[in-house]
């Protein structure tokens, strides 16, 4: 790493969604970045690879050096990290679904509207202009006619993807359940856009081929790094902070596989390594402190969160033609607000494009060969209707990430341990959100209908709140750390409650903000730009 990135102006930790965003912001402001990465660079050609690991039912992405993704976990809930992780350039956006949401303008006053968890410290309105900017850095496909979106200052920089066939059959059984059905937003090109090309509907969302979904390897990191202001290092973990005398951070420790400690210093520090990480690495910075750095508080590494998912299939006696696209297209938010979230999780509802088995997984399970075999694909395919629920988690103070002394990675840190328990309110929003899943699949006349086992998504939520008061959260609504003060934390760890949407363009939303905030503070006397947008069609 070139000297004059050991000691830039922000040391970043963390080239993800938060990470990769808050790096093009900062460069593109005057300020100089280093990024240290975990994982590798990924090589977009080597794209057609992974999607055949994919197409094998393997991990994709899977971490190659032994232990580094190491954890542990208990409380009754699934696995809510198996899979569902990735380590290198781009982070999670490298296999996420794409699906951009912008949460309701209730989802940040849960504690004043309803009288349950706590209020965030800034609302819908603080956020909206950077919303615009992450869904035209990214390139959002989508249309207004959410009946129960919060106000948009913008239109949507890119057309939505149409409704397929089977929205078609899923809106006419909404309508006569009385549920309203919308389109899906996604950061994924319905048109060329950004440099890169419209997307073909390949079917594999988790390894997209071409480019059209947004990664922030792709959208944001080259640009970044063509400002000759940020540099970025991959295969460098982080493993601790060192304070300097007066409670500043002074650097940041870190190592490649040779297990070589190396540091970066810097004039402000920011961990964007995702919600388990971060908290874990403040924790393992305890040199002076057996709680970990910035943990006054205590609640560090607690109320994580997670959304549950339940998927609903049925059969129809009649074709539906599944995996035309290969993702959703069309969803309700009707349940995400409303005065029964006291008392249950408000959840959303998503109409599935891919639903039921292909034709090769049918024949890799069946006994039969021939005639036969091909008279058993030609019953089961194609006749399969279903519906995801995402469904609202309370935050609760007993779900954590905390260090597990027994189990070690690769460089022999403790391992994170995610204690994770699914409780009444999530339990009671999943009950009626099955009977309304059940009741429009029962309208469009499915047979064999019945729900998948509970699983949950790859949405890691809380572990470094964010409040006003330094006794009950970790950072403030800068995300600046209450006790450490060139110290920031971004990414959904801050996220005070988890709502029903999916987390990644309010991460997108505030990683602009947060950039923003600490360029006016290295910067005081230069006007702020605005939000980076790429170049149209």
């Amino acid at each position: 790493m070139p000297d004059a990135f050991e000691k830039a102006d922000v040391c970043i930790v963390g080239a993800g969604a938060a990470g990769g965003i808050m790096a093009l912001e900062l460069a593109r402001r005057g300020v100089s970045v280093g990024v240290l990465e975990s994982g590798p660079r990924h090589d977009f050609a080597q794209r057609p690879k992974r999607v055949r690991a994919f197409l094998r039912g393997e991990d994709p992405w899977a971490t190659t050096t032994r232990d580094l993704d190491a954890y542990t976990t208990g409380g009754d809930a699934p696995d809510p990290l198996l899979r569902n992780r990735v380590r290198g350039v781009g982070g999670s956006t490298l296999h996420w679904e794409g699906y951009a949401l912008r949460m309701h303008a209730d989802d940040f006053r849960l504690r004043t509207l309803y009288g349950v968890a706590d209020d965030w410290p800034l609302g819908y309105g603080d956020l909206e202009p950077y919303y615009a900017g992450a869904e035209a850095a990214l390139g959002v496909a989508g249309v207004d006619d959410d009946p129960w979106a919060s106000p948009r200052s913008a239109p949507f920089p890119l057309p939505p993807f149409p409704f397929s066939y089977s929205d078609g059959l899923f809106e006419g059984a909404c309508r006569s359940a009385g549920v309203r059905l919308h389109h899906l937003s996604q950061a994924r090109n319905s048109i060329a856009y950004g440099g890169r090309a419209q997307c073909r509907a390949c079917a594999t969302c988790e390894v997209c081929p071409t480019g059209a979904k947004a990664s922030v390897d792709l959208t944001h990191i080259p640009r970044a790094e063509a400002t000759g202001r940020a540099y970025l290092l991959a295969g460098a973990t982080a493993l601790r902070l060192e304070l300097d005398g007066a409670g500043r951070v002074d650097h940041v420790v870190y190592a490649g596989p040779d297990r070589r400690e190396h540091r970066m210093t810097g004039r402000i520090f920011v961990l964007a390594a995702g919600a388990v990480e971060n908290s874990r690495l403040l924790l393992l910075s305890s040199s002076r402190n057996p709680r970990g750095i910035g943990n006054g508080s205590g609640l560090v590494g607690r109320y994580f969160a997670s959304h549950p998912i339940l998927d609903v299939t049925g059969r129809l006696d009649r074709p539906s033609f599944p995996h035309r696209v290969g993702f959703s297209t069309a969803m309700s938010r009707q349940f995400t607000v409303g005065r029964d979230r006291q008392r249950r999780g408000a959840f959303l509802l998503e109409f599935l494009n891919t639903a039921g088995p292909v034709p090769a997984v049918i024949a890799a399970t069946s006994d039969k060969r021939g005639a036969a075999l091909r008279a058993q694909v030609r019953a089961e395919y194609g006749r399969m209707v279903g519906v995801r629920i995402y469904c609202e988690p309370m935050p609760h103070r007993g779900n954590s990430v905390t260090l597990d002394p027994q189990v070690v990675d690769y460089f022999g840190n403790p391992a994170p341990r995610v204690t994770l328990d699914v409780q009444g309110y999530e339990r009671d929003g999943l009950k009626e959100a099955l009977d309304v899943a059940v009741e429009i699949l029962r309208t469009m006349g499915a047979a064999d209908i019945a729900p998948a086992p509970l699983r949950f998504s790859g949405h890691q939520i809380g572990t470094h709140r964010m409040g006003a008061d330094p006794a009950t959260s970790v950072v403030d609504a800068d995300q600046q750390s209450h006790e450490i003060p060139n110290l920031y934390l971004v990414g959904s760890g801050s996220f005070v409650t988890a709502g029903s949407s999916h987390p990644t363009l309010t991460i997108a939303a505030i990683a602009i903000r947060t950039a923003e905030r600490i360029a006016m503070r290295l910067r005081p006397n230069e006007e702020s730009a605005r939000p980076a947008v790429p170049r149209g069609r």
